[in-house]
């Protein structure tokens, strides 16, 4: 979808087609449309530039007759006891649509770029295609379009397997996300982002281990003479890398401490990268 067309919000829709070969159970429908309701309102609330009012919601415009065929309409509830569609924003709806492609596109192997999401998002993206996962042969359509005249903007779609599949691999990830680090990561490659120049202290040491997660992470040592031998060695701690244990803890899945329980000796970093690395970030 390109950005330039600007479609008023008010003449997209979004369609949801249910081709179920068996009935469907009412608490799976319901959890369903409920779960997309709140995975668009987190995500308009993510990203404001879709639309001003922090009250968004999906309403349905029309369920269709054949399987179930719902169009869904972005609204913004007034102070007045009516609803308005949302005017002059950059079109939500087909925004939405990619959002879910792509999340789905990654737990199917579609795509490489994991996306950010929370717990409350993989629940959200398990009950959307519950009718499906549950009724073999069926599929879901996800179908952004023009209000009045049909011409399709985006459509993606997953089957019963596909629904299935990405289900699994969701949960999966969320054992992931909540298993503690039990076992330390062997030897690897940390270089100093700060760094105190007190073995008692406890506060401003940061490092990077770029196989572990790009950004600077608070460290601590289990034994003091690691850190005496990175910064009171021959060489300039931060012209070096070093090779280390390390206990990994996180928070939602992501790094927040690294205690660094082994040390092995330090490795040389490529020549072209000394000049980005030469930085004084030692402090008393």
């Amino acid at each position: 979808m390109d950005a330039s067309l600007n479609i008023p919000l008010e003449e997209t829709i979004l369609t949801v087609e249910i081709n179920n070969k068996r009935p469907i159970e009412l608490v799976d429908l319901t959890t369903s449309f409920l779960s997309l309701g709140e995975e668009y309102k987190r995500f308009v609330g993510l990203h404001p530039e879709f639309s001003e009012s922090p009250d968004v919601r999906l309403y349905i415009k029309e369920i269709r007759t054949g399987s179930v065929k719902a169009d869904l309409m972005a609204l913004a509830a007034t102070m007045i006891p009516v609803v308005t569609p949302l005017l002059s924003q950059t079109n939500s709806l087909i925004g939405f649509a990619k959002h879910l492609k792509t999340a789905y596109d990654y737990f199917l192997g579609k795509a490489e770029t994991k996306p950010i999401l929370h717990n409350t998002e993989y629940g959200n993206l398990t009950a959307i295609v519950e009718p499906v996962a549950k009724d073999n042969g069926s599929q879901i359509n996800f179908i952004t379009q023009h209000i009045d005249n049909r011409t399709i903007y985006q459509d993606f779609k997953l089957d019963s397997h596909e629904a299935n599949e990405a289900q699994n691999l969701i949960a999966k990830e969320r054992l992931l996300l909540k298993a503690p680090e039990t076992q330390p990561h062997r030897k690897k490659v940390l270089y100093w982002y700060q760094a105190r120049n007190d073995m008692q202290s406890r506060a401003g040491d940061r490092g990077i281990i770029e196989s572990i997660a790009p950004s600077p992470i608070k460290i601590e040592f289990e034994d003091d003479a690691a850190k005496d031998a990175m910064l009171h060695g021959l060489a300039n701690p931060f012209l070096t890398g070093y090779v280390v244990d390390v206990a990994v803890e996180t928070i939602q899945g992501k790094p927040v401490l690294y205690k660094v329980v082994g040390y092995h000796g330090k490795v040389e970093p490529p020549e072209q990268n000394l000049l980005d690395w030469a930085k004084p970030r030692l402090t008393e």
